[in-house]
């Protein structure tokens, strides 16, 4: 398990580079509209820093799907993973809601593709640990079963 999630989280770290560069192609107006009244999003003009996020996100997602995938049964973690997926499909229909009838409209396509990669990939981090499968159950031999003879399937 360990070194699939090591893949995924190097894949996600390449989708969030991908992601932050093109959140970074904002429109000319929307770079203004950050620079003069929206100082809090200017993050999203450096693609480094959008990148650092978007993967901190990601990883955080993903080491809170594998610890429920680990330490949870697979019923709790498909239902984890089938919650967050949910989440996911939601954020990114509120995004395109937002990105159709706000003034986020304006913000060019290559931004708003940034955003739905966002949400894409926190899908398909959910949809992976869906599939995953879990840890094999080890049964020990409590000392009772130990001293009884084993009977024969006469079936």
């Amino acid at each position: 398990m360990g070194k699939n999630i090591t893949i995924l989280a190097l894949l996600q770290l390449s989708l969030a580079i991908v992601s932050s560069i093109l959140i970074s192609k904002m429109s000319f107006i929307g770079k203004i509209g950050i620079s003069l009244m929206y100082k809090q999003y200017t993050v999203f003009k450096t693609p480094w820093k959008t990148a650092l996020i978007i993967f901190g996100i990601q990883v955080f997602l993903i080491l809170l799907l594998a610890l429920f995938k680990r330490f949870a049964s697979n019923k709790v973690s498909h239902t984890i993973s089938f919650v967050f997926l949910v989440i996911g499909a939601i954020g990114a229909y509120y995004t395109y809601l937002d990105f159709t009838t706000t003034s986020h409209k304006y913000m060019k396509f290559y931004f708003h593709l940034g955003f739905y990669l966002f949400w894409f990939n926190w899908i398909l981090s959910c949809i992976y640990f869906f599939f995953l499968k879990g840890k094999k159950k080890v049964t020990v031999d409590t000392p009772e079963d130990i001293n009884q003879p084993m009977q024969p399937n006469l079936e």
